[in-house]
């Protein structure tokens, strides 16, 4: 090898070096000159914004999602017209929102609050919205068994007192109960001292929608007497009579003929799976909303005043 031959080949090897960090220094120079305008606009990284109103931006993620919830379906080339209008829709509604913020309605007003707090909750709920795998159910459905046991076929006979104050602002109040005192202790006397059916033939008015004499599902009962009431026969015990209890126009007396109740089995795990699943959400999100709800009281400073 010459020496002139080996000078160039240091030249060469020095020129490739020196273009590499030439390169590199360019390449960093248009980072950085990029960094710095982003910066300076403080346009957001992950979506490029297409409207900005006052400091808030509207990017095309935002956009897209609010014309998706609006039924819009275009093309960016073929309706311009249609994409104007939504866009300028979102800036109308952001400069509703910056407005109630600067009137603090979301502090004043309870109608504000209220939806916004039940955006809230559905925004937690939506955090874990996993379906349940068949093993998760089968547990819960074992460790709740006793619930899907309500399923019982009940048999109840009725004595409807009609109430006599129809046109009162006191129907089904305590001086209504108070007015019929008398007529209940009355069919009362005569229960114990006949039987509730006689009972039943001498003293029941007509209704507009009686309670079948036959077996009726429990949860049939809340078609005749609401749930509240269903609620109170379900505890009632065999040839138990109830109080009177005032629904709709008039005073119900029940008495519990028999109970037929349906034992419920790991094996029935199929026939109740849906209402387990609907179940197990329901519980589910109670506790994602309890826990979550937590987390928020032990990152915030809370004082509580004592009464003056």
């Amino acid at each position: 090898m010459t020496l002139t031959t080996s000078i160039y080949k240091k030249m060469l090897k020095n020129k490739n070096i020196f273009l590499f960090i030439l390169s590199l220094f360019i390449g960093l120079l248009l980072l950085g000159i990029d960094i710095f305008t982003l910066q300076s606009t403080k346009q957001p990284l992950n979506s490029k914004a297409i409207a900005k109103v006052n400091n808030q931006y509207i990017n095309e993620d935002q956009f897209l999602k609010y014309a998706v919830s609006l039924g819009a379906d275009f093309r960016a080339e073929e309706d311009q017209e249609l994409i104007d209008l939504v866009l300028e829709r979102m800036i109308e509604e952001e400069l509703l929102v910056q407005r109630a913020i600067e009137l603090k309605l979301h502090h004043q007003d309870i109608q504000v609050r209220k939806v916004l707090i039940e955006q809230i909750i559905e925004f937690i709920l939506q955090l874990d919205n996993s379906n349940p795998s068949d093993l998760e159910l089968e547990k819960f459905f074992t460790d709740n068994i006793n619930r899907y046991n309500s399923n019982s076929d009940i048999k109840i006979e009725t004595i409807f007192i009609k109430s006599m104050n129809q046109d009162s602002a006191m129907l089904g109040s305590k001086y209504d109960f108070q007015f019929h005192q008398s007529k209940f202790d009355i069919i009362y006397d005569h229960i114990e001292k006949n039987d509730f059916a006689t009972a039943q033939t001498l003293f029941s008015d007509p209704q507009f929608m009686s309670i079948p004499k036959q077996f009726i599902k429990l949860k049939d009962c809340i078609k005749y007497v609401g749930p509240s009431i269903c609620k109170e026969i379900k505890s009632m015990q065999v040839n138990s009579i109830s109080s009177p209890t005032f629904y709709n126009n008039g005073f119900y007396i029940f008495k519990m003929i028999d109970i037929k109740k349906q034992e419920v089995t790991l094996a029935d795990f199929l026939k109740f799976k849906e209402q387990v699943s609907f179940d197990y959400k329901n519980s589910k999100d109670d506790q994602s909303f309890i826990d979550y709800i937590e987390f928020l009281k032990s990152r915030a400073i809370i004082t509580r005043y004592d009464e003056q």
